[in-house]
């Protein structure tokens, strides 16, 4: 895999991009989650926006996250920064793999149960939702350390293009 400077302009939009279509995922995960029980109840479920808009955002999630991935092997990524702890380094670089996975993964077992109507999908979806934000939280606390404990302008890489 290449490496290059820094992130592209387009890396970094899709990053961002993909952090803050997340978050209503989290916030609007419970109407799909009732949604689905209804269906599978054979209850009556009302039509829902934001159940449109959750499936709608974790496909274009999946999408964005292809996309990086292909502009990665392609124009490659700045090499990792050094946080003083070879351990430390093996952490981030799992949790940052570990994430696309996830991602993917989250969109299979989502879209799974969704449309396949199939209810062991749905707990795996929500085992990996918890996953996800475990994975979040290590990254964003990552990030904080090393701009501001370790002053290694980690954060600026994503926020200025090279």
């Amino acid at each position: 895999m290449p490496v290059s400077q820094g992130y592209s302009r387009t890396q970094i939009l899709l990053h961002w991009a993909v952090a803050v279509l997340i978050i209503p995922q989290f916030l609007l995960g419970e109407n799909i989650a009732e949604a689905f029980g209804k269906w599978m109840s054979n209850e009556p479920t009302p039509f829902n926006p934001a159940v449109v808009f959750h499936v709608m955002t974790g496909l274009t999630i999946c999408a964005l996250v292809i996309w990086r991935l292909v502009l990665r092997l392609r124009h490659g990524a700045p090499a990792a920064l050094d946080s003083g702890s070879p351990v430390m380094n093996k952490v981030a670089s799992g949790v940052q793999h570990t994430m696309y996975l996830v991602l993917a993964l989250m969109v299979v077992s989502g879209a799974t149960a969704w449309f396949g109507l199939i209810g062991p999908a749905a707990g795996v979806h929500n085992v990996l939702k918890l996953v996800l934000l475990l994975l979040i939280l290590i990254h964003v606390a990552g990030a904080v350390k090393g701009q501001f404990v370790l002053k290694n302008g980690i954060i600026r890489r994503m926020m200025k293009a090279e």
